[in-house]
């Protein structure tokens, strides 16, 4: 699933029953996922949400993402983004 997010915009990510794979094609998203640690992910970078964890991701400057699932999925994961 692809997603463009505008600068200052703030989803909510829910890693499911299987995880998901967060990869920035273009742009800059901050990502936090409640461990104390904040994350920055540029192009050609990627975040592993694992599953029954949530995250929130803003992005820094308009940004393009790329949510897959993890390849060592055999079921089709579904996806709850929301608006914060």
């Amino acid at each position: 699933m692809e997603c463009t997010l505008s600068e200052g915009e703030l989803i909510r990510l829910e890693g499911g029953r299987h995880g998901m794979i967060l990869r920035c094609t273009s742009g800059a998203v901050w990502l936090t996922k409640g461990d104390g640690t904040d994350y920055l992910v540029t192009p050609e970078r990627c975040f592993i949400i694992a599953k029954g964890t949530t995250a929130l991701a803003e992005a820094l400057h308009d940004a393009e993402i790329l949510l897959e699932e993890p390849k060592t999925a055999h079921i089709p994961m579904a996806v709850r983004l929301s608006v914060c």
